[in-house]
Protein backbone atom coordinates (compact mmCIF):
# COMPACT_ATOMS: atom_id res chain seq x y z
CA UNK A 1 0.00 0.00 0.00
CA UNK A 2 3.15 2.57 0.98
CA UNK A 3 3.93 2.02 -3.24
CA UNK A 4 0.53 3.14 -4.02
CA UNK A 5 1.01 6.57 -2.00
CA UNK A 6 4.26 7.60 -2.95
CA UNK A 7 2.75 7.83 -6.30
CA UNK A 8 1.62 11.17 -4.79
CA UNK A 9 4.38 13.36 -5.19
CA UNK A 10 2.98 15.20 -2.31
CA UNK A 11 2.78 12.16 0.43
CA UNK A 12 5.95 12.15 2.73
CA UNK A 13 4.21 10.34 5.34
CA UNK A 14 7.12 7.25 5.34
CA UNK A 15 10.64 6.78 7.04
CA UNK A 16 13.05 6.01 3.93
CA UNK A 17 15.59 3.24 4.20
CA UNK A 18 17.52 4.09 1.33
CA UNK A 19 19.46 7.17 0.29
CA UNK A 20 17.75 7.38 -2.94
CA UNK A 21 14.32 7.52 -0.93
CA UNK A 22 15.44 10.13 1.41
CA UNK A 23 16.60 12.95 -0.87
CA UNK A 24 13.25 11.87 -2.44
CA UNK A 25 11.32 12.92 0.53
CA UNK A 26 13.47 15.88 1.05
CA UNK A 27 12.55 17.17 -2.45
CA UNK A 28 8.79 16.26 -1.49
CA UNK A 29 8.94 18.39 1.84
CA UNK A 30 10.58 21.29 -0.29
CA UNK A 31 8.05 21.02 -3.42
CA UNK A 32 5.27 20.70 -0.37
CA UNK A 33 6.55 24.56 1.04
CA UNK A 34 9.20 23.57 3.59
CA UNK A 35 9.91 26.95 5.28
CA UNK A 36 13.92 27.64 4.87
CA UNK A 37 14.59 27.27 8.77
CA UNK A 38 13.35 23.49 9.27
CA UNK A 39 15.52 22.81 6.66
CA UNK A 40 17.85 21.26 9.23
CA UNK A 41 14.69 19.15 10.91
CA UNK A 42 13.65 18.11 7.88
CA UNK A 43 17.16 16.72 6.29
CA UNK A 44 17.11 14.57 10.48
CA UNK A 45 14.20 13.36 10.11
CA UNK A 46 14.54 12.26 6.02
CA UNK A 47 17.85 10.19 7.62
CA UNK A 48 15.73 8.64 10.32
CA UNK A 49 15.26 5.56 8.73
CA UNK A 50 18.59 5.29 7.06
CA UNK A 51 21.45 2.56 7.63
CA UNK A 52 25.12 3.64 8.19
CA UNK A 53 25.96 3.16 4.89
CA UNK A 54 23.04 4.86 3.57
CA UNK A 55 23.27 7.51 5.50
CA UNK A 56 27.13 8.12 4.31
CA UNK A 57 25.87 8.71 0.73
CA UNK A 58 22.78 10.88 2.02
CA UNK A 59 25.25 13.34 3.86
CA UNK A 60 27.62 12.88 0.69
CA UNK A 61 24.74 14.27 -0.89
CA UNK A 62 23.49 16.91 1.65
CA UNK A 63 27.42 18.67 1.44
CA UNK A 64 27.30 18.65 -2.39
CA UNK A 65 23.96 17.28 -4.64
CA UNK A 66 25.75 17.84 -7.98
CA UNK A 67 28.76 16.08 -8.27
CA UNK A 68 30.79 12.89 -6.06
CA UNK A 69 33.40 14.87 -4.87
CA UNK A 70 35.46 11.37 -3.90
CA UNK A 71 37.30 11.21 -6.27
CA UNK A 72 38.35 14.85 -6.39
CA UNK A 73 41.91 15.55 -5.87
CA UNK A 74 42.21 18.34 -3.33
CA UNK A 75 45.94 20.39 -2.91
CA UNK A 76 46.68 21.22 0.28
CA UNK A 77 47.20 24.56 1.47
CA UNK A 78 49.87 25.07 4.03
CA UNK A 79 50.44 28.83 3.05
CA UNK A 80 47.58 30.41 4.74
CA UNK A 81 48.01 28.53 8.06
CA UNK A 82 51.81 29.33 8.36
CA UNK A 83 51.09 33.09 7.92
CA UNK A 84 48.01 33.04 10.64
CA UNK A 85 50.57 30.70 12.93
CA UNK A 86 53.78 33.43 12.69
CA UNK A 87 50.95 36.43 12.97
CA UNK A 88 49.93 34.73 15.76
CA UNK A 89 53.59 34.24 17.42
CA UNK A 90 54.37 37.82 16.93
CA UNK A 91 51.42 38.66 18.38
CA UNK A 92 51.27 36.88 21.63
CA UNK A 93 55.83 37.86 22.19
CA UNK A 94 54.22 41.36 21.73
CA UNK A 95 51.30 41.00 24.36
CA UNK A 96 54.03 38.76 26.68
CA UNK A 97 56.51 41.65 26.62
CA UNK A 98 53.59 43.86 27.69
CA UNK A 99 52.58 42.02 30.39
CA UNK A 100 56.26 42.24 31.91
CA UNK A 101 56.40 45.93 31.74
CA UNK A 102 52.75 46.52 33.11
CA UNK A 103 52.73 48.30 36.88
CA UNK A 104 50.71 47.06 39.40
CA UNK A 105 47.43 48.21 39.51
CA UNK A 106 46.31 50.37 42.50
CA UNK A 107 44.84 48.88 45.34
CA UNK A 108 41.82 51.69 45.72
CA UNK A 109 40.05 52.74 43.02
CA UNK A 110 40.55 56.63 42.76
CA UNK A 111 37.02 57.72 40.25
CA UNK A 112 36.01 61.29 40.75
CA UNK A 113 32.09 60.66 39.99
CA UNK A 114 31.49 58.75 43.15
CA UNK A 115 31.27 60.40 46.33
CA UNK A 116 33.74 60.46 49.07
CA UNK A 117 33.06 58.68 52.33
CA UNK A 118 33.97 59.83 55.49
CA UNK A 119 32.96 56.86 57.90
CA UNK A 120 33.58 59.14 60.92
CA UNK A 121 30.79 61.17 59.75
CA UNK A 122 29.02 58.33 59.42
CA UNK A 123 28.77 56.61 62.55
CA UNK A 124 28.33 60.32 64.63
CA UNK A 125 25.76 60.91 62.30
CA UNK A 126 23.93 57.60 62.43
CA UNK A 127 22.76 58.05 66.71
CA UNK A 128 21.28 61.12 66.08
CA UNK A 129 19.25 60.02 63.16
CA UNK A 130 17.54 57.26 65.41
CA UNK A 131 15.89 53.87 64.53
CA UNK A 132 13.01 53.84 61.93
CA UNK A 133 11.00 53.35 65.01
CA UNK A 134 11.50 56.06 66.89
CA UNK A 135 11.59 58.60 63.97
Amino acid sequence: MLSVRKTDPRFVNYVPTTAVEAVERYVRCRRNGLKAYLVPECLIDCARGLSPVEMGKFEAWIVNPDADLSKVKLVEQKAIREANDSVFAENAKRVEALLDDTPPLPMEIDDEKMPAIDLLTIREELPRMGTPSTR
